[in-house]
């Protein structure tokens, strides 16, 4: 699988009534493998930059070099009365050209996938019938059948208890694992710390960087206007 390749990158919205924002350029390699979280406050530009990189919104300059994408929307933005098996499946649809219906491969994938991240008695069940975290976990599901090398997820630990937050991370780190590029913006702290990069979106511009020079509480202060005394992951005291 191949990698992200941003140069002179800027992301945003152009509005001819003048209500558009730009983010500053963003030059960023990203191999295989990688986990990178966007962090940074409410309207900072997360969700547009990650839309950039999906190809939903195209970029006011600069360049994006990219495998195939996925995109996955914050848990509550997919609602959809089908079996959460057959919503899973239906992320093979985009590996043939037309096709009359699920096959029987496509089905077996889907259950192979759900049963991965341990959701296999989901399967029957409506997804808008399940709960926050455990749609999320059907939509991870989804992602690995669709099988894009690049992975773009929109603040995936939103609305989520502890216990389906620490699965739906795990889930992430699997998707990594299999040399996908993931990325995905957070207000989770720990999470970001846990990252192998975090990409900082702040009023002074943007920085990647390692979760401990991120997340160093100068860097949180600057970005969030908060003090905080030890690590996001841990809680240890920082010096």
């Amino acid at each position: 699988m191949s990698g992200v390749l941003l140069e002179g990158l800027v992301a945003g919205r152009s509005s001819r009534g003048g209500g558009g924002f730009r983010l500053p350029p963003l030059d960023l390699a990203i191999i295989p493998g990688e986990l990178v979280v966007l962090i940074g406050p409410n309207g900072a530009g997360k969700t547009t930059l990650l839309k950039t990189l999906a190809g939903l919104l195209p970029p006011l300059a600069g360049s994006v070099a990219r495998p195939a994408a996925a995109f996955l929307p914050p848990p509550g933005a997919v609602s959809a009365g089908f079996s959460a098996l057959h919503l899973t499946a239906l992320g093979r649809a985009g590996r043939r050209r037309w096709s009359p219906g699920l096959t029987a491969d496509d089905l077996a994938a889907a259950r192979s996938a759900l049963d991965r991240l341990d959701v296999l008695d989901l399967a029957d069940r409506p997804f808008d019938r399940l709960s926050s975290g455990q749609q999320q976990l059907v939509l991870i599901a989804r992602l690995f059948v669709q099988d894009a090398p690049l992975c773009l997820l929109d603040e995936p630990l939103a609305l989520l208890d502890p216990a389906h937050a620490q699965a739906v991370e795990a889930a992430i780190r699997a998707l990594a694992a299999e040399r996908r590029v993931v990325i995905a913006s957070t207000h989770h702290l720990p999470f970001a710390a846990r990252a192998d990069r975090v990409l900082a979106i702040g009023p002074d511009g943007m920085e990647a960087a390692t979760p401990a020079r991120a997340l160093a509480p100068d860097r949180v202060r600057a970005l969030f206007g908060v003090e905080v005394s030890g690590c996001p992951c841990c809680g240890q005291a920082l010096s």
